[in-house]
């Protein structure tokens, strides 16, 4: 019976440790709303991202000489490191500042 009782005080403070966390993400997360213009604007910025990295990846796919393909990789992940870094800053703001 105490099993059972501890048990059971177990999972009601789990279950409310699990909704105060939604809870506090559902209200500390201000909206993201963005107009038709703004989302325009990152939609071009996205695209343009997108095919640069595509052409990366076929002058990549086409070098044959090992070092300038080396080359092309490091720039492709240097492109791919600066957008990841874009997305963090974006959409987690407070992480990116803890590391200041």
């Amino acid at each position: 019976m105490k099993i059972f009782i501890k048990l059971s005080l177990f999972l009601v403070v789990i279950s409310s440790n699990q909704v105060c966390l939604a809870i506090e993400q559902t209200v500390s997360k201000p909206e993201m709303k963005m107009d038709e213009s703004k989302m325009m604007e990152h939609l071009k910025m996205r695209q343009e991202q997108m095919l640069k990295m595509d052409e990366l990846s076929d002058r990549i796919r086409a070098e044959t000489d090992p070092q300038k393909k080396q080359a092309l990789k490091d720039e492709h992940l240097q492109l791919l490191k600066a957008e990841h870094m874009q997305m963090m800053t974006m959409h987690h703001p407070k992480m990116m500042n803890m590391n200041k």
